[in-house]
């Protein structure tokens, strides 16, 4: 595809990166606190490791990405 196009859309997807590990950084904090507040339940547990995870799987995406657009 020409440069126009891609150049545009490799911006896009890099801020909604940005955003989603943004979100997951604030998720994480709020699950620590909650965490701390209510520290004898499992449930909180949960809303870390879902963030974890979510962290995990923007990360990756990215890198898979630039592996398949690299030029050869």
């Amino acid at each position: 595809m020409p440069d126009s196009v891609t150049a545009p859309l490799l911006q896009l997807l890099g801020w909604l990166g940005w955003l989603v590990l943004l979100i997951c950084t604030g998720r994480i904090i709020l699950a620590a606190a909650l965490l701390v507040v209510r520290s004898h339940r499992d449930e909180s547990i949960e809303g870390l490791v879902g963030a974890l995870l979510g962290g995990i799987i923007v990360g990756s995406a990215g890198l898979i990405a630039a592996a398949l657009y690299a030029p050869v």
